[in-house]
């Protein structure tokens, strides 16, 4: 049976898409819980225009992923942390505190699931990965001094 999606659902579509699934599943799950349409020609069309106006977001994100990545280029972030005279910090650096850096440094809002899993606990640089969108991603130079 063709249904169109009204949500994104993990491993079946996102938004718009028109699947080809088994009758009982759409019949007991994805219509009753409004996941999804039967895929008639008027909502076939109407599936069009969802899947136009996705596409119109994707593009706008990133645009805006790459603006932010062109800011956050040069940008040079900084955290002072308390550590042992060795270098070696008291507690690792949250992502929170990565988070609040960035937008302290450079003004920009990055979310806390678009940094890759960290565990800095020296003093020293540190590169880390940001991913904006699927096709914008990059590395921030972190810098972490001793606090005074």
């Amino acid at each position: 049976m063709k249904v169109i999606l009204n949500q994104d659902i993990k491993k079946l579509g996102k938004k718009g898409d028109v699947v080809e699934v088994a009758k009982g599943y759409a019949r007991n799950y994805l219509l009753p819980k409004n996941l999804g349409i039967k895929a008639t020609p008027k909502n076939i069309l109407l599936a069009e225009k969802m899947q136009e106006k996705r596409q119109a977001s994707i593009e706008e994100n990133i645009e805006l992923a790459n603006s932010i990545k062109e800011g956050l280029a040069d940008a040079k972030i900084v955290i002072a942390a308390n550590s042992t005279d060795e270098g070696t910090l008291y507690a690792a650096i949250s992502n929170d505190s990565i988070i609040e850096a960035i937008e302290k440094f450079s003004g920009y809002k990055i979310e806390e699931d678009q940094i890759a899993e960290n565990s800095i606990k020296e003093i020293g640089l540190h590169n880390i990965a940001i991913n904006l969108s699927g096709d914008v991603s990059f590395e921030v130079t972190l810098e972490i001094v001793p606090e005074t």
